[in-house]
């Protein structure tokens, strides 16, 4: 007869084969996409929120970075599932908001041309992605439980808004910026047979004065440190104020796109847009001389 402590030495072990049949392999790429997949969405085709505030800093040559004004940003996903991969359907749209109060921004007093200017929120869609194994360019840091998933992300490409067309509005004929993204995630619910687990974020950005800031080519560029949440209730996890005024002003945003589609939408085409339909309209919106310092 088998006795007890060998009864209980076999079921450990066999106990310990399983563990590291099921164990995450974030070596393997497809399992690396489908666990960062699982950490910023969601891999069964079902919708996922993201929220995140950053404060936007302003350098200037000479003057020490200053703080100019906070941003609110919703972003609702779906993954859909392909054959090496995924297609993110995403759109997101953000509310720039006062330091202090944290009320929404229709007007703000820009510090360095003295003058008021109209604020023109982000309205991003979509924002669509193709994450498929072996091109994707997010990498994997690892200590113990806690992971991290984190994307770097330099670009330049033709401006939306070019000098000559829009004046006070372009900061040049080409944008130049880098993102940066993080994605922090414990392994033990990666391990698990959940197809979305919880997970938090950080978003930075240096990039070029905003459009409407209608800063032109004047020195600097804009530094924004955000961090971020995936409610595990969705949108009704964002904060109500948020929502509400969402679902007010533009409810399409609490859905992710039906279909993936191309262009994507960014805040300088977006803004080109707005512009573009005051001058057909015959409103004010024609630009100035560029600012410059």
């Amino acid at each position: 007869m088998m006795s007890t402590s060998f009864r209980l030495a076999a079921a450990l072990a066999l106990g310990a084969g399983s563990a590291a049949v099921h164990a995450l392999d974030l070596a393997n790429p497809r399992e690396r996409l489908d666990a960062y997949i699982r950490a910023t969405g969601d891999t069964s085709g079902r919708e996922s929120v993201t929220y995140g505030r950053a404060t936007v800093y302003a350098h200037v040559p000479g003057a020490k970075p200053r703080a100019l004004f906070n941003l609110e940003v919703v972003g609702v996903s779906r993954y859909e599932p392909i054959e090496d991969g995924y297609l993110r359907l995403h759109r997101e749209i953000g509310y720039y908001t006062d330091l202090e109060t944290g009320a929404v921004l229709e007007r703000w007093r820009n510090p360095y041309l003295e003058r008021d200017v109209e604020v023109i929120p982000i309205q991003n869609d979509p924002v669509n992605r193709r994450f498929t194994v072996g091109s994707s360019t997010f990498k994997v840091l690892e200590s113990g439980d806690d992971v991290v998933f984190y994307r770097e992300v330099p670009l330049r490409y033709p401006n939306a808004l070019d000098r000559a067309t829009y004046g006070r509005f372009s900061s040049g004929d080409f944008y130049e910026a880098m993102e940066m993204f993080n994605t922090f995630v414990k392994r033990r619910d990666l391990e698990g047979e959940r197809t979305s687990v919880p997970a938090t974020g950080s978003w930075s950005r240096v990039g070029p004065w905003l459009p409407w800031m209608e800063m032109g080519q004047y020195d600097g560029y804009l530094i924004y440190h955000s961090q971020s949440v995936k409610p595990q209730d969705g949108v009704e996890g964002l904060p109500a104020r948020l929502r509400e005024r969402i679902a007010r002003e533009q409810p399409k945003f609490l859905r992710a796109p039906e279909r993936f589609t191309q262009p994507d939408e960014t805040s300088w085409t977006w803004f080109r847009k707005v512009i573009d339909a005051r001058r057909a309209a015959g409103e004010a919106g024609t630009p100035a001389a560029p600012a410059t310092r």
